[in-house]
C-alpha cells in the first residue's frame, strides 16, 4: 500500500446497536455458547461491515477477494456504550468505556475504584519501581483486585466498571427431513442482550468509503439463520487524522495485541519496548472467502500498556500512519491469512480523553 496510499484513507467512528441478541461467544461447549465477549472483536465487525455491503450491491466479489488478500477495510474493536444521567442537566448523555489498564483497580467490598495511570511514564515503565503501581489498596478494606480488560467508563471524574446484559436462550435442532424436534439435541446460548450499544473506530480507503451508507443493518455473531446478531451501524462523522501525533512513550491498546517487538506495515513500524498485560489464546476469526476460522493464536488481552515508538520515512507518514494504528491496527498475516483486529493503539492521553468523553 504504502504512504501514496496511506493518504487516500478514511476514518471514521461508528455507533452499532443491537436489535436483537447477539452471540460473540468466548466459550464453546457441545451444548450451546457461552460467557459472551464484552466486546464485538475488530474482525467481527470488520467482517459484518464487508458481508452487509456485498450482499447489497455496494461493493462487487473482486473487492471482497481484494481484502482477502490485502486489508485495507479495517476495524477497532467495538465496546459497550452506556447512557448515564446528569443530574445538573438533567438530560441523559452518552459514555464510551474502554478497555481496564492493569493499572486500575476495584475494591472487592466497596466497589471504589482506584488508577495508578497518571504516575505511569515510560521511563517507570521499564524500571523495578513498576512494582508499586501494579497493588492498590482500599484506604478502608485493604487490597484491590485489578479490573484489566473489563470495560471502564467515567462519570463525576469516577472510574467505574460496565456490567454487560446477557440473554439466555435455549433451542431444540430440527430433523431436516421430518420436520420434528430432535432427541437430545438441545442448545444453550448466551448471547449479548438486544438493545446493548456500542462505539467503533473504522478505516476505509477512498473508494469503499464513499460506498458506505450512513446508515445500514448488519449481522453480527453467530446465529443469524436463528434470528440472533441483527445490528444497525450508523457512520456517526469523519474523523481528523492529523491531530493524532504521539510518536513514542505510552500506548493503550484498545484491543488484543500480537506479542511482537517490532510491528511493521507500509514502510512504516512500531518498536514495542515493553508490555504490561496478559497473554490469552484466541480465535482469530473467520475467512469469508475460504469460509473457515482462521488460527487460533496467542495475543496480549486488550488494555495492554504499551511502551513503544513509531518510526516512518516522514512527517506526513507518521500522520497518516498513527491515524491508521488508532483506528484500525495493523493486520499481521500467519501463514495464508491475515488477522485484523489486532494491534490498535492510541497514546495514553487520548485514552483518559476518550474515558471523560461525552458521545455527541
Amino acid at each position: 500500500m504504502g504512504e501514496t496510499r496511506m493518504k487516500f484513507l478514511k476514518f471514521f467512528e461508528a455507533e452499532i446497536e443491537l436489535l436483537s441478541p447477539a452471540i460473540v461467544a468466548s466459550k464453546m461447549t457441545k451444548n450451546g455458547y457461552a460467557r459472551p465477549l464484552d466486546y464485538i472483536p475488530g474482525s467481527t465487525l470488520r467482517g459484518a461491515l464487508l458481508a452487509t455491503l456485498y450482499r447489497s450491491g455496494f461493493i462487487n466479489e473482486d473487492i471482497v477477494r481484494q481484502e482477502a488478500s490485502e486489508p485495507s477495510v479495517l476495524s477497532s474493536p467495538a465496546y459497550p456504550v452506556i447512557a448515564l444521567r446528569d443530574a445538573t442537566a438533567d438530560k441523559v448523555s452518552l459514555r464510551r468505556t474502554l478497555p481496564a489498564t492493569p493499572v486500575i483497580f476495584r475494591c472487592k467490598i466497596c466497589g471504589k475504584t482506584m488508577s495508578n495511570l497518571r504516575r505511569l511514564n515510560a521511563q517507570t515503565l521499564s524500571s523495578e519501581e513498576l512494582r508499586r503501581y501494579l497493588v492498590a489498596e482500599c484506604p478502608e478494606h485493604g487490597p484491590a483486585e485489578t479490573l484489566y480488560s473489563h470495560p471502564v467508563y467515567e462519570h463525576g471524574n469516577v472510574l467505574r466498571e460496565f456490567r454487560l446484559r446477557v440473554a439466555y436462550a435455549t433451542s431444540v435442532s430440527i430433523h431436516k427431513e421430518l420436520g420434528i424436534a430432535m432427541r437430545g439435541m438441545l442448545f444453550s446460548y448466551e448471547a449479548i442482550a438486544e438493545g446493548t450499544r456500542f462505539w467503533a473506530r473504522l478505516v476505509a480507503p477512498d473508494y469503499i468509503a464513499e460506498k458506505i451508507p450512513k446508515q445500514l443493518k448488519v449481522t453480527i455473531g453467530r446465529g443469524a439463520s436463528r434470528g440472533f446478531g441483527l445490528a444497525s451501524i450508523k457512520i456517526r462523522h469523519e474523523e481528523n487524522p492529523a491531530k493524532v501525533e504521539a510518536t513514542s512513550g505510552i500506548f493503550i491498546s484498545l484491543s488484543p495485541l500480537t506479542p511482537l517487538s517490532k510491528l511493521s506495515y507500509e514502510g512504516c513500524e512500531v518498536r514495542v519496548g515493553r508490555v504490561l498485560g496478559k497473554l490469552t489464546r484466541m480465535l482469530s476469526g473467520w475467512d469469508m472467502v475460504l469460509g473457515m476460522h482462521k488460527p487460533f493464536v496467542e495475543l496480549v488481552k486488550p488494555g495492554a500498556i504499551v511502551k513503544a515508538e513509531i518510526i516512518c520515512r516522514d512527517l506526513n507518514s507518521v500522520k497518516s500512519f498513527t491515524a491508521l494504528l488508532s483506528y484500525g491496527g495493523i493486520p499481521i498475516r500467519v501463514n495464508d491469512t491475515w488477522l485484523t483486529g489486532f494491534n490498535v493503539l492510541i497514546p495514553v492521553d487520548e485514552y483518559e480523553r476518550l474515558l471523560g468523553e461525552k458521545l455527541e
